[in-house]
């Protein structure tokens, strides 16, 4: 799956995995995008914010 924009994704889960399927929305995607690109060498769980439901 492609994400290309800003906007909710839904991820399906794994077999045998407790996690069905996860939700994610994407707030500034040109500049993910970009911070990607450009040899950012840290991890992009740095850049996330976790809320459960």
């Amino acid at each position: 799956m492609s994400v290309t924009a800003n906007g909710a994704v839904t991820l399906q889960g794994f077999a045998d995995s407790a996690v069905s399927s996860l939700n994610i929305r994407v707030n500034a995607y040109a500049e993910l995008k970009e911070m990607i690109r450009s040899g950012y060498g840290g991890r992009v769980v740095d850049v996330l914010m976790i809320e459960t439901a």
